[in-house]
């Protein structure tokens, strides 16, 4: 009873008019508050309110909370741009190739690769070495024409006992036809042309040769090996052109920046000659409809 078990019977007789005494001043007091009529706040307790001045201060809370930024959409990483209008614009893959064709190394700078620039020395290089030695061609060739319209005589060719008048008017179609190259070649190459040098000698055996000839030939085969370097630097910058364009393919591919897709394809067909003209390259651009 009232909370305190095991008492003895004396001690709990005197617990029992103790709390019966608190009970009755406690309710003594109560009554007598009831009673006045008046009732004292304590220091916790507001002031009293009108509700337009309690609507101001809600108000005012309200204003104080900051807004509360929705989250980004699922898959969208911390940070980025939710807007189409902030994302980077798109880089054209067909675009990049064609100015890799055009000029090697534009187009991996376009897409933001910096090994464009690798591509664009490597093209710097080709028509350097390229000028370098066609010039150098070009001059020993006019070196040994000029020789060889000083050492090489008709009239000492007519006099010889190898002249052909049918060997004279291939020489003659030569030069009515602006063949000057072949011109020059067969009369420092042609045994039947070399009387007309001269300082020709002929030997005891059959046959004979002259030493300007040899100088001349000597002066030709620098001007072609000159040359020939210069179509090895025009070679090259063809093979960097076509390793730039796939290049720059494969990269924007790899990263996902390029448009092509999945089901199109490039391929290329390449027909070359080192030493000719007839170069050409065929790109043929396939994509499956469905």
């Amino acid at each position: 009873m009232f909370g305190i078990p095991h008492i003895r019977p004396v001690l709990g007789n005197q617990v029992l008019i103790l709390r019966v005494l608190q009970l009755a001043v406690s309710v003594g007091v109560l009554l007598t508050a009831l009673a006045s009529g008046v009732c004292h706040a304590s220091r916790l307790d507001f002031p009293p309110y009108t509700p337009g001045e309690i609507m101001l201060a809600q108000r005012a809370i309200a204003d104080s909370i900051p807004a509360m930024t929705p989250p980004p959409p699922v898959g969208t990483p911390s940070g980025s741009p939710t807007h189409d209008e902030d994302l980077p614009p798109a880089k054209n893959s067909g675009k990049a190739f064609v100015m890799n064709l055009l000029i090697p190394g534009t187009g991996h700078l376009y897409v933001g690769n910096k090994r464009g620039w690798i591509h664009l020395g490597l093209e710097g290089a080709t028509w350097v070495t390229y000028f370098y030695y066609h010039d150098r061609g070009k001059q020993k060739e006019d070196q040994f024409e000029a020789f060889a319209d000083a050492n090489w005589d008709s009239t000492r060719y007519f006099a010889s006992d190898t002249y052909d008048a049918d060997r004279w008017q291939i020489l003659r179609d030569f030069i009515a036809n602006d063949n000057m190259q072949q011109y020059y070649e067969d009369i420092g190459k042609l045994p039947d042309y070399w009387t007309g040098w001269n300082d020709y000698v002929p030997y005891p055996q059959a046959g004979g040769d002259a030493q300007s000839r040899h100088y001349y030939y000597g002066i030709r085969n620098d001007s072609n090996n000159f040359l020939k370097n210069a179509r090895y630097a025009i070679i090259g910058g063809f093979v960097n052109r076509i390793v730039s364009a796939v290049d720059v393919l494969r990269i924007m591919k790899n990263s996902g920046q390029s448009k092509l897709g999945s089901n199109t394809k490039v391929n290329f067909n390449a027909h070359t000659k080192p030493f000719s003209s007839d170069n050409a390259v065929k790109v043929t651009i396939t994509r499956k409809l469905y």
